[in-house]
């Protein structure tokens, strides 16, 4: 027979298995976190894109865009020597940017054009067509001992669109 005061003991009949098991959820819960941080020290670090080496300045046409598909963007060699990187997708709806060697726009053949809203973008990543308000976004280009150097993170983002300036096509 029970007495009054083990009937309503917290740690009466009903409660035992709290007693038992109170202190193996605190411990299991540690163990986990501790196996969290050894996890996290010993599985490599994430590292951001490394820069691309796409060859000698010599070896690229004026206006005749080049697409490097593993890194997903379009070197153009300007006129003026300067070399732009263009990363592939069209900045508002994210969809890519096929180079249209015969695709005519204002007169003038050769546009970056987006295969989803019909963007249209000449070979500096400027706008000139459909409902972009933006050029196409940039990444970092450098020039090394005559080698070109691709850095996919944190290029400029296009300038606004602006109808007003001369696209940069290759020659008609």
């Amino acid at each position: 027979m029970t007495t009054d005061a083990e009937h309503f003991s917290p740690l009466g009949r009903g409660w035992r298995w709290l007693n038992r098991f109170g202190l193996l959820v605190p411990l299991g819960i540690g163990a986990v976190l501790v196996a969290i941080i050894a996890i996290t020290f010993v599985s490599p670090r994430y590292q951001s894109p490394s820069v691309v080496n796409v060859g000698a300045a010599e070896d690229y046409a004026v206006l005749e865009p080049v697409y490097f598909e593993e890194q997903g963007f379009w070197l153009v060699h300007l006129p003026d020597g300067e070399f732009v990187a263009l990363y592939n997708r069209d900045p508002a709806s994210g969809c890519g940017l096929p180079y249209g060697f015969g695709f005519e726009h204002l007169g003038v053949t050769g546009w970056f054009r987006d295969a989803c809203s019909g963007s249209t973008y000449d070979l500096t990543g400027a706008c000139f067509g459909g409902p972009c308000n933006v050029g196409l976004n940039r990444l970092n280009v450098l020039m090394v001992d005559g080698e070109i150097i691709v850095d996919p993170a944190d290029g400029p983002h296009g300038a606004f669109r602006s109808d007003n300036g001369d696209p940069v096509n290759p020659p008609q």
